[in-house]
């Protein structure tokens, strides 16, 4: 299954407080999505903090890699899990016939 996991930095924890573990935690990460554990890695665009997504067989797995990061391990960062496996069934199958897929496909410029 794929587990997306997402950090957030602990009330107070500055840049400054990160730099000393960083070559370590990019280090560690390349070396997991090299070993095909880590299939992406993402810095958010909506806060500091990053995005990684797992393919393991549980969200305990994922938390025993994260809890092994670097800045884990200096207790900087708070992580989040969500697990998700692929849809059973190619969704058009689940839809009604006569809903309207007609082009134009991105109606939201209208």
């Amino acid at each position: 299954m794929k587990i997306l996991a997402y950090d957030n930095f602990k009330p107070g924890v500055t840049l400054d407080d990160l730099k000393p573990y960083l070559r370590d935690e990019v280090s560690n990460v390349w070396r997991l999505w090299k070993a095909g554990i880590v299939r992406e890695n993402h810095a958010r665009a909506d806060i500091g903090g990053v995005i990684v997504v797992f393919e393991l067989d549980s969200v305990e797995e994922a938390r025993n890699y994260t809890d092994d990061f670097p800045l884990s391990k200096a207790g900087l960062l708070e992580w989040h899990f969500l697990a998700f496996d692929p849809a059973p069934l190619p969704l058009e199958y689940l839809f009604d016939p006569t809903v309207d897929i007609a082009k134009p496909w991105d109606r939201t410029a209208a």
